[in-house]
């Protein structure tokens, strides 16, 4: 790992990086020397190892350069863990005797039933490193009060949006040269929290930085005005507003911004006038709502009595206090979630004998006599692909999703034209086949269709660059809406800039021929034609673990245009999800303390959970 000059950054930008999470630390794989059993090496974002170390015990940040200090300096290092003490002891942690792990375990039950808390609060990274921080204080001090340590609530409060303001600052910094440059796509949602009824409008940027690697930030959760409607203008301006703070000013950036939302009316016409993707996921989900809708079902009896006959079976293991005999937990379906439904059948399948034997000894087998588990495994199956799909698309935003929903779309048009001839499947099948041909409907005005946006992800996506997908006439037309695209955002002329001036070659005898001379063409200027047929025809050396988006950055000097496109199309997400997941950690904050907490502070703890590394 090479190591930067120390001239190129001071120990206080070290020390504000490390607070920042701009900097982490990292263990040293090849000294031999016990003193790094005290001492952590301090990396950047690109993962090169800076010219500090930062001692473990008394968080101090020292200068460090291996081939000219060693290590000499490290251990004169007077680290004040002990009073009195001048040189730092590398000794290992101590083993904690099992008296105080007892009394430990004694305090932590208290602490949740006390405080009223969830187990897994003990767990928690935040207070695993508060608990940390108070042990090793004691360690440096000795005994002490710990009510002189801990700050006030409203200290804490105060901080909280203290240190949001203060990344704030450094999120912009980091996020508005390189979306300014290359776009970015935001997914949004509105959510409303259930005891005070307060509406919140969260926004969350995605973009590729400087190194190549995918990047998605929550930006806010901002609540609504108790007073203001949720129109499309209204939402509209909000949205707006609050991009505007971290630097992203959508009537600036023009097509270079997507957003990505559910299809709710007011999202849709707050959005009108920007480009407007649906969520893929919400459009599967209504897919199987609406081929499992009263008027389909009906006409499948055999299906409707099943999921009526697996609903009951679940509930009554649910409420009968049955559910402790068996290995697995049943999972009972959610309404508006149609993949709850499969979740609810293959717990049921997996477990069918146990189920059995439990319901015979208690004289109630025929709460799944009834329940035919061929029929069972047949609808399991037809399901399945969809739980997948999503499950795909629906990603953990560190790799592209974008370029998955034309081919998931494809696939399960495909499985449910299979699933047509079997009897028990066909109108159910039937339904699913026509709402997703939707997606892949040519008239791009068409409420479902696949975006071309997606279409292009596909095409810039190596191991699926031939579209076999889709027929010749599709092809050319996603190649055609590369070329506009490219043209549109001048993104064959976004690395001009970074481009040194070509110095001036010195005349020779031939340039009074320079008429006759052969034109030179550089990688940089190859028309756009050339490089999309260059890689259409290569050689692709791309395993299917590769970071695509590491591929076109190593491939940038030789397809400049299409590179710069990748960037911006494969940032995009397939779904709304990583809102709804911002939503989701919403309701666990005021869950915690909803009586007291401001929606504003809401705002400010979500912020710095998805983005204090």
């Amino acid at each position: 790992m090479a190591e930067q000059t120390e001239d190129a950054i001071s120990l206080k930008d070290v020390q504000l990086g490390l607070d920042n999470g701009q900097f982490t630390l990292r263990k040293p794989t090849s000294g031999k020397s016990d003193v790094w059993e005290s001492f952590s090496c301090v990396i950047d974002a690109n993962g090169k190892k800076l010219p500090f170390v930062q001692c473990d015990k008394c968080l101090k940040v020292l200068p460090f350069c291996s081939h000219k200090t060693g290590t000499s300096g490290l251990r004169r290092h007077s680290c004040p863990i002990t009073k009195g003490q001048t040189k730092l002891a590398f000794t290992k942690s101590l083993l904690v005797p099992e008296k105080f792990k007892k009394e430990t375990r004694d305090k932590c039950v208290q602490f949740v039933c006390q405080d009223i808390r969830p187990y897994d609060t003990i767990s928690g990274k935040g207070f695993t490193q508060l608990a940390q921080h108070l042990v090793d204080t004691a360690a440096r001090i000795g005994k002490f009060d710990v009510c002189e340590i801990l700050p006030h609530p409203t200290t804490v409060s105060r901080n909280v949006e203290m240190r949001a303001q203060s990344l704030h600052k450094h999120v912009v910094e980091e996020i508005t040269a390189t979306i300014s440059k290359f776009g970015c796509a935001v997914t949004a949602d509105i959510w409303t929290e259930t005891y005070r009824k307060t509406s919140f409008l969260s926004a969350t940027v995605h973009y590729v930085n400087e190194q190549s690697e995918l990047h998605s930030r929550v930006l806010f959760a901002a609540p609504f005005d108790p007073s203001t409607s949720k129109t499309g203008e209204n939402i509209r301006r909000h949205l707006l507003q609050n991009l505007r703070v971290f630097g992203i000013d959508a009537t600036d950036m023009g097509k270079k911004i997507i957003f990505v939302t559910d299809r709710g009316a007011n999202m849709i016409s707050a959005l009108r006038e920007y480009t407007r993707l649906n969520c893929t996921a919400h459009i599967l989900n209504v897919t199987l709502s609406s081929a499992f809708g009263p008027a389909i079902i009906e006409k499948s009896p055999e299906i409707a009595s099943l999921l009526t006959d697996v609903k009951k079976l679940v509930t009554y293991f649910k409420h009968s206090g049955q559910q402790g005999k068996l290995k697995k937990s049943l999972k009972q379906s959610i309404e508006t979630r149609w993949n709850s439904n499969f979740d609810m059948l293959n717990s049921v399948l997996e477990q069918y004998e146990d189920i059995a034997s439990v319901l015979t000894e208690s004289n109630n087998y025929d709460k799944i006599g009834r329940i035919s588990i061929s029929t069972l495994k047949l609808l399991v199956s037809f399901l399945k692909p969809f739980k997948e799909a999503t499950d795909d698309l629906e990603t953990d935003n560190t790799a592209p999703s974008a370029s998955l929903v034309l081919p998931w779309s494809v696939r399960l048009i495909e499985h449910c034209t299979s699933a047509t001839k079997d009897p028990l499947l066909s109108e159910i099948a039937t339904v699913c086949v026509t709402r997703l041909k939707e997606l892949l409907s040519a008239d791009s005005t068409s409420s479902h269709s696949v975006h071309m946006l997606y279409k292009i992800a596909t095409f810039l996506t190596p191991n699926l660059r031939g579209l076999r997908m889709l027929d010749e006439r599709g092809r050319q037309n996603v190649i055609q809406g590369v070329k506009e695209m490219i043209e549109d955002l001048k993104f064959d002329h976004a690395h001009d800039e970074d481009v040194e001036p070509t110095p001036a070659k010195r005349p020779t005898v031939l340039h009074k021929f320079s008429d006759w001379e052969e034109e030179e063409e550089s990688c940089g200027s190859k028309s756009l034609d050339v490089q999309i047929q260059e890689y259409r025809t290569m050689k692709l050396e791309l395993s299917s673990q590769q970071n695509i988006l590491q591929w076109w950055n190593s491939n940038s000097s030789q397809f400049p245009a299409l590179s710069n496109l990748a960037r911006f199309v494969l940032c995009i997400p397939a779904t709304s999800a990583p809102s709804e997941r911002a939503f989701s950690l919403c309701g666990r904050i005021l869950e915690e303390r909803r009586s007291v907490l401001k929606p504003s502070s809401v705002s400010d703890i979500l912020f710095l959970h998805g983005n204090l590394k």
